[in-house]
């Protein structure tokens, strides 16, 4: 007892010291004060009453961050509490802001039937400060008059890290201009600024408090990152009451660059947003049936026309066919031993057989298709379908992880509600289910419709090639497991790219391009393929170079650092000149310790027949191509090492479409030097390739998002639908890149047609 007094008496001068000033004060009228450790203030305010929520701004404030300012601003039912200067953490450092101006919460609630109403909130503001000098500060309490957000109306306004501001939307307000053109119940948020301050955008629901600062804006509702350009979806199922557009800008800039900046005292942003009503269920349905709708009508017009030139141009691959059409044959080239190869695993598993017949391969100026394609075609059958398996093989054990990881990311987005984790067009983003963005999962179905009617094609096409003897002798071997394979990795794009752009981010693009690479490869090794049957390299090699070349596109990805372009720029180079020495000498050129005595001998052996000849290639049209692939890969290895930027995947990607397209028409330009006709429907699916490559390419740089940048920098390229209220640029990229594809298959399909029954013997090697 006596212990409880003697505390009480040491109390007593403190309190006694204490001297609160009670002040009655109206809204909207400025009001300075002065208070120190002995003084404080408590500020009652009152006025009309109106139905919007109130502002505390605080300014002029002289106080320091050991002593600061306390503001403690009470309603009935809510209280909010902050300090002044109020301190905002950022990447390079704190930062004290010395004029403040928050929003009170209103009670959403009491507006709703069956809440009783609030006539007078009349909040009340203490200020106190235990610094002993005094302190000085202006304050002013009044309305937010712009507070609930009409549909389709815009909104301007300034923010700085210490003065945020949010607004209210009620679905339930906007019901009265409900329209069959539009869906009331999901909203997009647009958000436009013309200058580059960072902030952060959140969506809340319509509760107290609300968490407008920026340590603790993250921590309820979707959050977004924002510049220049922004938006997000919001389904009322997620906001059945409501819900806060809450706006703060941030204190430097880091979170929207990525790079620390230096500190700028003015963060002044100036904002425009917008809330308008998504698309009608109506426009859903009416743009997946439209697609594929279109994608049916391509199957009949050209299942039609393609058997119409098929039955009008067909003759049966059967050797009576062909000694009637080609009298005067030559003979194909006797078999040998190795022909009648047995089916086992490890004859048609490596590529031993390329070092029969060396010195003709190596020395002979004129090579005929007879000279490489002397192994039993059911060999060479069997060899094709290994990369047929492979790439089965691979689709299963990438696909299955990749699209499990992807519904985790899009799990993970769905409870954080962290925007900036999936790189979206927000303005061009149709969710289904828990799928944010729809539209761009869905446009890749054209990948997959097209690779299956490819698979059908090359089916229809096989059970044609049944005379052994003559494919034995006659036309270019086909391969057809090769094609199987093109057509899987066709629909395997489809699937990993509609997987990619279930959360579309930094992390995850290779599973968009993977099966890029895949077809680029297997483009090329068809080509070469055609004029070099017997040493053709394996399903195994082959896949054994698209997993290395995978394995650097996820270091350039995550580390694409000045070391690992150097390093990648010597293997890339490195990797060329051994290809080169391969693709000229046909594979006899072994890369050992005998080398240097093999090549100071070659060259003795080439000076002695004549000194020009030490320089003079044997195979001209060879040489040409491998020096104009060599400087035109040297430039692109130059480019990526000068200009080297976080987009490595892309790089790579670049790469290989620059090489098959270099091979591809360096086949077609040779074709034409030896005066072999290509047939016009060949012409017509070239032609129609590429169309749809050119198209494809416009609207590809006229891209949507951008990975390679932050969130917030991704975001200046969202773009509005532009197509059927549903599909963007990159949607239409999407259709007009696979139908592209289809028709460059269709065009390595039918190129060597016109070869169909030639005798290898006459058919020149190039």
């Amino acid at each position: 007892m006596n212990s409880r007094i003697f505390l009480f008496i040491l109390v007593i001068p403190f309190v006694s010291a204490l001297q609160p000033i009670i002040e009655k004060l109206e809204y909207n009228v400025n009001y300075t004060y002065e208070v120190n450790k002995d003084l404080e203030y408590i500020l009652q305010f009152s006025g009309e009453y109106m139905s919007y929520p109130l502002r505390v701004t605080i300014d002029n404030v002289t106080a320091e961050a050991r002593n600061p300012l306390m503001v403690v601003a009470r309603q009935p039912d809510q209280l909010l509490s902050w300090q002044i200067p109020l301190l905002v953490e950022s990447d390079s450092g704190i930062k004290p802001y010395n004029k403040t101006s928050r929003t009170l919460c209103k009670d959403i609630l009491a507006n709703v039937s069956g809440y009783p109403e609030v006539i007078e909130e009349n909040p009340i503001v203490t200020i106190s400060t235990s610094s002993i000098r005094n302190i000085a500060f202006s304050i002013n309490v009044d309305y937010q008059r712009d507070f609930y957000v009409e549909l389709s109306k815009d909104y301007e306004f300034t923010i700085t890290p210490s003065e945020p501001r949010y607004f209210f939307y009620n679905f339930s307000m906007n019901n009265s201009k409900i329209d069959d053109d539009s869906n009331y119940h999901t909203v997009i948020l647009e958000v436009e600024s013309s200058d580059e301050v960072c902030m952060t955008v959140s969506i809340q629901n319509a509760s107290c408090p609300v968490l407008d600062l920026n340590q603790d804006i993250t921590y309820r509702g979707f959050y977004e990152t924002v510049n220049t350009r922004g938006g997000i979806t919001i389904p009322k199922f997620k906001f059945p009451l409501g819900f806060y557009v809450v706006f703060v800008a941030k204190a430097d800039d880091t979170d929207c660059t990525g790079k620390i900046g230096v500190f700028e005292p003015d963060r002044l942003k100036n904002i425009i947003f917008r809330i308008k009503p998504s698309i009608s269920y109506n426009d859903y349905v009416n743009a997946v049936i439209a697609t594929l709708a279109s994608i049916a009508l391509f199957y009949a017009l050209f299942g039609i026309g393609f058997t119409y030139w098929s039955f009008k141009d067909f003759i049966p691959r059967r050797m009576q066919y062909a000694i009637e059409f080609n009298p005067e044959s030559v003979p194909a080239t006797p078999t040998g031993p190795g022909d009648n190869a047995s089916f086992d695993e490890t004859e048609y598993d490596t590529i031993s057989e390329a070092s029969l017949d060396k010195n003709s391969r190596l020395y002979k100026s004129e090579l005929y298709l007879s000279d490489l394609a002397r192994k039993d075609p059911r060999v060479l059958k069997r060899k094709s379908y290994l990369y047929l398996y492979n790439v089965l093989t691979v689709a299963l054990f990438y696909g299955l992880p990749v699209v499990q990881l992807v519904i985790t990311y899009q799990r993970v987005l769905n409870e954080t509600g962290e925007q900036d984790s999936c790189y979206y067009n927000f303005l061009c983003a149709h969710p289904v289910g828990v799928i944010s963005d729809f539209n761009h999962v869905f446009s890749n179905i054209g990948y997959v419709l097209f690779g299956i009617l490819f698979l059908w094609i090359t089916y229809r096409r096989a059970i044609q090639h049944e005379d052994l003897e003559f494919d034995r002798q006659y036309g270019i071997p086909e391969h057809f497991g090769l094609f199987y394979s093109m057509g899987v990795a066709l629909i395997m794009e489809g699937v990993l790219s509609g997987s990619y752009h279930i959360c579309p981010n930094h992390s995850n693009f290779q599973f968009d391009s993977s099966f890029m690479y895949v077809m680029a490869v297997l483009c090329m090794v068809k080509l070469y393929q055609n004029r070099h049957p017997d040493i053709n390299a394996t399903a195994y090699a082959t896949f054994g170079v698209l997993a290395l070349t995978i394995v650097f596109g996820m270091v350039g990805i995550l580390a694409g650092n000045v070391y690992f372009w150097i390093f990648f720029t010597i293997v890339y180079i490195l990797t060329c000149l051994f290809l080169s020495l391969q693709i000229y000498f046909m594979g006899c050129w072994k890369c050992d310790v005998g080398a240097p005595v093999r090549v100071y001998r070659a060259i003795i052996r080439d000076f002695q027949v004549g000194p020009l000849n030490v320089i003079k290639p044997v195979h001209k049209a060879r040489m040409v191509l491998l020096i104009i692939g060599n400087i035109c890969n040297w430039s692109l290895a130059a480019w990526g090492l000068y200009d080297h930027q976080k987009d490595f995947a892309l790089f790579l990607l670049a790469v290989f479409m620059a090489n098959t397209l270099l091979y591809f028409f360096f086949y077609i330009f040779m074709k034409l030097i030896h005066r072999e006709r290509i047939k016009s429907i060949t012409w017509f699916f070239l032609l129609c390739s590429i169309t749809c490559a050119m198209s494809a390419m416009y609207f590809f740089m006229h891209k949507s998002i951008s990975w390679a940048k932050t969130p917030a920098e991704s975001r200046q390229f969202n773009q509005e639908c532009k197509l059927l209220r549903f599909y963007d640029f990159h949607d239409i990229w999407h259709f007009l890149s696979a139908v592209g594809m289809f028709f460059t298959f269709m065009v390595l399909l039918t190129l060597d047609d016109d070869l169909s029954h030639k005798n290898r013997a006459t058919i020149p090697v190039f």
